[in-house]
C-alpha cells in the first residue's frame, strides 16, 4: 500500500482559461494538451515531471457547489494497487471506480484519490479515460526547470487529524519534518506527510469556516510548488 509518485492532481474551476494563465505564467507551467468533453473541458498542464488537469464544465457543477474551486482528484501510483485498496476499505474509506476502471478511493473531507500501478521514475503518461489533444508547447525555460515538490491542502480543521491518519495508514505516507518547504509554506504548523520514496508530499492546512462567497470550501489547494 505504498505511494511511489504522484500521476497528476485536478482542480475543477470555474474559469478554466484564467486558471491556466495563472498556473502558467506564475508557476511555471507549461499547457500540453486539452481535451473537451460534453460535460466539462480540461487542459494538462506539465511543470518538470509533475501534471495538472484543469477542468470545468457542467460535470463540475456539483463539486463547486459544495467544495468551492480545488482540488478533485490527486491520483497517486502505487507499488501494489489491490492491496491499497485493501487497506481503504479496511479504513472505511469509500471505493468507487474512474476512468479505465482505476480505482477511486474517497478519503475524509471528500478528497478523492485515482489508484494507479506504479512507474519508473519519470514517466510521464497522459491521464487516462479522455481524448488528449496535443498543445504547441513551447522551448523549455531553464529559469523554472525544478520540480513542485508538494501539494497544500486545506481542509475543515476536525479533518486534519483523520485525513492524516487515512494517508498513513491507506497511503503509506509517513509524517517526518518538512523537506525543502520553507517555514511560510508549512501550513502553519499543519501535518506535512510523505510518500515511501520522498517524492510526495501533502501539505494539510486548517481552512476558514466560510469563504468570501460564504460557501462551504472542504478542500482545495493553495499552492503547487
Amino acid at each position: 500500500m505504498t505511494v511511489r509518485d504522484m500521476a497528476h492532481v485536478e482542480l475543477y474551476t470555474r474559469d478554466k482559461v484564467a486558471a491556466v494563465r495563472h498556473y502558467v505564467s506564475t508557476r511555471g507551467f507549461v499547457q500540453v494538451a486539452d481535451c473537451v468533453e460534453v460535460d466539462r473541458s480540461s487542459a494538462l498542464l506539465r511543470r518538470g515531471d509533475a501534471q495538472l488537469v484543469i477542468t470545468s464544465g457542467w460535470a463540475t457543477r456539483g463539486f463547486l457547489a459544495r467544495n468551492g474551486e480545488g482540488v478533485a482528484d490527486v491520483a497517486v501510483r502505487c507499488a501494489d494497487v489491490a492491496a491499497t485498496v485493501a487497506a481503504a476499505l479496511a479504513h472505511g474509506a469509500t471505493v468507487t471506480h474512474g476512468g479505465q476502471g482505476a480505482p477511486v478511493v474517497s478519503g475524509p473531507g471528500g478528497i478523492v484519490h485515482t489508484l494507479l500501478p506504479g512507474s519508473a521514475p519519470g514517466t510521464r503518461a497522459l491521464p487516462a479515460g479522455r481524448t488528449w489533444i496535443p498543445h504547441p508547447v513551447p522551448a523549455p525555460s531553464a529559469a523554472r526547470a525544478e520540480q513542485p515538490d508538494h501539494v497544500v491542502l486545506l481542509l475543515p480543521a476536525e479533518l486534519l487529524a483523520p485525513y492524516a491518519a487515512f494517508c498513513e495508514g491507506v497511503l503509506g505516507f509517513t509524517r517526518r519534518t518538512p523537506e525543502g518547504i520553507a517555514p511560510a509554506r508549512r501550513a502553519d504548523g499543519g501535518p506535512v506527510l510523505y510518500g515511501a520514496a520522498g517524492r510526495v508530499a501533502f501539505v494539510l492546512r486548517a481552512r476558514p469556516p466560510r469563504d468570501r462567497a460564504g460557501s462551504d470550501r472542504s478542500l482545495c489547494t493553495t499552492s503547487i510548488l
